[in-house]
């Protein structure tokens, strides 16, 4: 009986909660906080813009910068959470007052306690339920003047207002992905200068109009859980760059911007440079750690972005060929180094580096199956939760965000020993270090947004809100060059029939806008195989515990909710994104490996790369034990890993079940290589003019046959009656 308790209490709860809250939260403290991310249209070009900049890259750049990571004075405190959600025009000036002076550059913060950046005010096994104020002084270099300066945060959870120098720089909500402000004017070069930062972060199972909003399982986070760092740039600089891979080449954009200044002609170089992996530059963030000494470029052009106008914004972009490239897969992770350059009056005055890798997955278009570069896949999977767990203490994980690529490192380690290919990076954006890490040692990701345990009404209120909409939008933004993200998950475990359908493809179709290079998905209820929300996705996605929550047991249980699953969707690749069995203690270890093997041994026939397969991937819930909010619970413990590093008998077990293969990038050591050169824009016109006549002629003969047999029908005599 305790496994269905643990099951329907937590489910119970949630929709009680669902009923409950909107009784408790009256239209005056509704959330009214709107999201601060849009898509604008330029020059035909669809541009990303958050708080009054073009949404920028995130990952690492070598150029002037100041990482504001270590020590800074903090004061946790309750806050008003409706406060925190309101409009800022009508908010900011109470926020200011309740601040009574913390957002000054003059604030006395000497008798504060201090705590590391990034990571959490509130790690466990205690949650305060408090929001706190961040405060740091730094200098800046007097070189920095005349440049445009952009402070950039990786993550902070849940709503953070900012202040420089005691100047509002804005605010951003969700907790999980990046955001950036234009310091230029608030910034003193030469001086010390003096960030302050407001963090609240409502407790979930409070209020149901937060992502995610109801009682979830796992640790809330509160802080600064990403780093904070600042950039400077010439007044005309590269923004970001993205890359759509192809199997055959590479489409590029670049978003150049112009701080102030008049109009100025601006050119785009483009080159394309081949990337090594090995152990000495495995954890380097810098992408030209990774150009081999002597490389020469594969393929470059030089794009006019014409005429960039004062605080103007425009897109270019460039097609190259890659014949004989090397691709991307989780066994051979290849790489390669897009370099960017901005010219203006003939000069290069920016430089902008990002990796990507050459890959495509698609669904197949014949069977039910997943195609990683044509070629069938089926991955053996393990979810992580973004939180340290090592070095363990008196038994239990270690506790706080992930924050160091060595961190990951440990958790890879253990994914690798357990021969596991595919990695779902817990249910929320993914940490960029393990994006970087999976990237150059070969795991596929499947990543996603918070809507976890959503119920029509906190659909609607969420996407009536549309921060969903920016948490995505935001991730796509962030992680539009890691080759290893195969999968965008929009929603978990979440109830719904027309409401949750209807968001799903809302979703879909703005990730489809955005990057439109990985498949999307949900988890949905195992035990409801025949549930149709999935049609607007691209695979359809369980969660499935037979024999551990509900019955029947595992094998039969999941035998027949996969053949029910594929019945309901006979083109979709099925994916298994949980099933797992905690043990609390030693004795329920043998259960757990059990669950196990009787899972995945009922799966094996239905997998991808067997005779009519129609199974994607199967992924353990979960690597490592972890902190839960969960009612009654403080500890997880589905881990194949105890805390102290030691494999359960299930990890082992899940050793000799799946096939391995991937995570050796650095050790292969792979120099990527290609005959490159720019695909003209003139053979681009006709080839799209190619297959617009190839369309139009198969429509026109299409039609042409209709009409002849519509002609040969009505020439045809009419039957006679025949009496008898």
């Amino acid at each position: 009986m305790r496994p269905a308790r643990r099951f329907a209490g937590f489910v119970l709860v949630t929709v009680v909660l669902g009923l409950v809250l909107p009784a408790c939260i009256s239209p005056e403290a509704a959330a009214e906080l709107a999201p601060t991310l849009s898509l604008k249209s330029i020059g035909g070009s669809r541009i990303a813009f958050q708080n009054g900049i073009p949404v920028p890259t995130f990952s690492y750049q070598p150029r002037r910068r100041l990482e504001l990571g270590g020590r800074w004075r903090i004061q946790t405190t309750a806050m008003d959470h409706d406060l925190s959600l309101a409009v800022r025009s009508q908010s900011l000036n109470q926020i200011i007052a309740d601040a009574a002076g913390r957002e000054k550059a003059a604030f006395d913060d000497t008798r504060w306690a201090t705590v590391e950046v990034p990571g959490s005010y509130d790690p466990p096994p205690s949650a305060s339920g408090n929001g706190a104020w961040y405060r740091k002084d730094f200098d800046v270099p007097s070189d920095w003047q005349n440049q445009t300066v952009t402070l950039k945060f990786g993550a902070a959870n849940y709503v953070a207002d900012v202040w420089l120098n005691g100047r509002y720089l804005g605010y951003h909500e969700g907790g999980s992905t990046p955001f950036a402000f234009d310091a230029t004017d608030a910034i003193v070069p030469g001086d010390i200068n003096i960030i302050a930062v407001r963090v609240d972060n409502p407790p979930w199972g409070t209020r149901q109009d937060i992502v995610p909003w109801g009682l979830t399982d796992w640790w809330n986070y509160g802080g600064l859980t990403q780093p904070v760092w600042f950039e400077a740039t010439p007044a005309v600089y590269a923004v970001r760059a993205d890359v759509v891979p192809h199997l055959d080449g590479a489409d590029i954009a670049v978003t150049v911007h112009q701080r102030g200044g008049a109009a100025e002609p601006v050119q785009v170089g483009i080159d394309i440079l081949p990337a090594t992996v090995d152990p000495s530059n495995l954890t380097n963030p810098d992408p030209l750690s990774l150009i081999p000494p002597g490389a020469v470029p594969i393929a470059s052009q030089r794009v006019d972005a014409g005429q960039l106008g004062r605080d103007g914004t425009s897109q270019v972009h460039a097609r190259f060929s890659l014949n004989a490239a090397d691709l991307w897969s989780p066994q051979s992770p290849a790489l390669y180094v897009l370099e960017v350059a901005v010219f203006w009056q003939e000069r290069r005055v920016d430089q902008l580096f990002e990796t990507f890798g050459l890959r495509r997955i698609a669904v197949d278009a014949i069977l039910p199956r997943l195609l990683l570069n044509g070629n069938p896949v089926q991955y053996a999977g393990v979810a992580l939760h973004d939180e340290r767990v090592y070095p363990a203490s008196n038994g239990q994980p270690r506790g706080g965000p992930v924050v160091t690529p060595d961190d990951i490192l440990l958790l890879l380690d253990k994914a690798n020993a357990t021969n596991v290919q595919l990695i779902r990076a817990d249910h929320h954006p993914a940490n960029p270090l393990l994006l970087m890490l999976a990237d150059r040692l070969g795991y596929a990701i499947w990543e996603e947004i918070p809507l976890y345990h959503y119920t029509p009404a906190t659909f609607a209120i969420a996407m009536d809100r549309g921060i969903p909409q920016q948490m995505l939008s935001e991730m796509d933004l962030r992680d539009m060059n890691h080759p290893s993200v195969l999968f965008h998950g929009l929603a978990n475990e979440s109830t719904g029939g027309t409401e949750r359908e209807q968001a799903l493809a809302r979703l879909h179709n703005l990730d489809r806008a955005i990057d439109g290079t990985r498949l999307t998905g949900q988890a949905a209820y195992g035990n409801q195989p025949d549930d149709r929300t999935s049609d607007p996705l691209d695979v359809a996605g369980y969660t499935t515990y037979y024999g551990v929550f509900y019955g029947p047991d595992a094998g039969a249980g999941t035998v027949h909710a996969l053949q029910v699953a594929h019945a309901s969707f006979p083109k979709k690749p099925i994916i298994i994104l949980e099933f797992g069995r905690w043990s609390d203690n030693v004795a329920e270890q043998q259960e757990q490996r059990r669950i196990l093997a009787d899972t995945y041994q009922a799966v094996s026939p239905y997998l991808d790369d067997t005779p009519n397969g129609f199974v994607g991937a199967t992924v353990w819930w979960t690597l490592d034990d972890y902190w839960t909010q969960r009612p009654g619970l403080r500890i997880e413990h589905f881990g194949l890993y105890a805390p102290n590093g030691d494999a359960r008998p299930a990890g082992l077990q899940a050793a000799e079940l799946f096939s391995g293969g991937a995570g050796q990038g650095a050790r292969q050591k792979i120099v990527s290589s290609a005959i490159g050169q720019p695909r003209p824009q003139a053979l681009q016109s006709l080839l799209f003019l190619g297959y617009l006549g190839y369309a139009l002629t198969m429509a026109l003969t299409i039609l042409t046959i209709i009409l002849l047999v519509l002609i040969l029908l009505r020439r045809r005599p009419p039957r006679r009656a025949v009496v008898s």
